[in-house]
């Protein structure tokens, strides 16, 4: 049954949770924090719906969905959302549009333990919960089930989430829907809600105070440095860019505390399984420098005749400009490309039930001479652009 595939396949979407006739499959959280499925055999029926549903064991048919995207650079025209938004704000104005005709819209949010879930929103007035990065899994729950049900009553329906949890989705559905449209991301990795826990914990510790909001993706130094900015109850603010936040570099520059699957990604080829891809135009300047403001600029991949009739819907709202997927992968190789995983993965994860997230980062990591070089430079090129850029307005 399903509780005996390999971690390395397991994306943990939930689509065999949400399958099961007999609700008999719960999720449990191993000694890493991802949550695998559990069977309950006393009331299993062994109907094996588990494993058929699984878009890991079984291949995804993706008929409709075009072999080569159609490839854009594009934001919101609205400063305010572009702002407030990781890149250039796409995901918000195409959730408004789905959210203005009476649709609803799914995608992931913090909850009150600061964790990440997905959840529905059928008003634009609750749309920002959806929107910025959260860099750790979420959550699926029994989201898939409370899709079904609104498809099935003809409302519109428009999904966000990784690559795997929309392949999740649309197995679990068994059919197309006309009503339901579809947006991944480029996606380098799930992390581990432990390991981002105890990065939580780590800062309430230093600073004496609950957290009270997290915002991953800050452009309080610009697009580029993707600041962690997270506000505490007492008043204070912690605000650290791309190279001195820990947890950040521990993603990106350590890969310390991905999902296993994440390794050897099965949903990185085209067609792509979504309607819409968005991401980052990373690195855009090489290509198009007279665009690049530092103030976000989404990657807009187009997998679908109905992924494109929506996004032609917004084009009065937004700046694009249409581009390559060669030119997108120069910046985003995590489109095509799997993350390498740290030999040091694995001792850092149990070093976290004994030390503090800062503790079990120094230990597993080297002091780069080189990599503090480069950070340095990146802010100075940072400072300079903004400069320059004040120069021309």
């Amino acid at each position: 049954m399903i509780d005996t595939i390999k971690k390395e396949l397991c994306t943990g979407c939930n689509a065999c949770y949400n399958i099961c006739p007999r609700d008999c499959i719960h999720m449990e959280e191993d000694n890493t924090g991802f949550k695998y499925p559990k069977i309950n055999y006393d009331k299993c029926i062994r109907c094996k719906q588990c494993i058929k549903v699984c878009p890991s064991l079984n291949k995804l048919s993706l008929d409709k969905n075009w072999s080569k995207p159609k490839v854009f650079a594009a934001w919101s025209l609205d400063e305010k959302i572009r702002f407030n938004s990781s890149s250039g704000g796409i995901f918000s104005e195409l959730a408004k549009i789905v959210l203005s005709k009476g649709g609803l819209v799914v995608g992931a949010r913090y909850n009150k333990q600061n964790l990440v879930e997905h959840d529905i929103i059928e008003s634009i007035e609750n749309l920002e919960k959806l929107r910025q990065s959260k860099y750790v899994q979420s959550d699926i729950g029994y989201i898939f089930r409370k899709i079904e049900k609104e498809l099935l009553n003809n409302r519109v329906v428009a999904f966000c989430g990784s690559p795997c949890q929309v392949a999740g989705l649309l197995r679990f559905l068994k059919k197309p829907y006309h009503n339901l449209i579809t947006f991944d991301f480029v996606c380098r990795g799930a992390n581990s809600p432990k390991a981002y826990l105890k990065y939580l914990k780590m800062l309430e510790h230093k600073y004496k105070s609950k957290i009270k909001r997290i915002w991953f993706r800050h452009k309080i130094y610009g697009w580029n440095r993707l600041s962690t900015r997270i506000d505490l109850k007492n008043g204070k603010t912690y605000i650290k860019d791309r190279y001195t936040d820990l947890y950040m570099r521990g993603y990106i520059e350590e890969n310390l505390y991905m999902r296993p699957c994440c390794f050897n990604c099965k949903f990185k080829n085209f067609p792509r399984v979504a309607d819409i891809t968005l991401g980052d135009f990373w690195k855009i300047e090489a290509s198009y420098p007279k665009i690049d403001s530092d103030k976000g600029i989404s990657l807009v991949m187009i997998n679908s005749d109905r992924g494109e009739d929506l996004f032609r819907s917004i084009s009065n709202n937004i700046f694009y400009k249409k581009s390559t997927l060669n030119v997108a992968l120069k910046g985003n190789p995590a489109i095509i490309k799997s993350s390498v995983k740290n030999p040091k993965s694995d001792i850092f994860m149990n070093m976290l039930d004994k030390y503090s997230f800062d503790v079990c980062f120094k230990k597993c990591t080297k002091n780069r001479f080189l990599k503090n070089i480069q950070r340095k430079v990146c802010k100075i090129k940072s400072k300079i652009k903004k400069i320059v850029s004040h120069w021309y307005m």
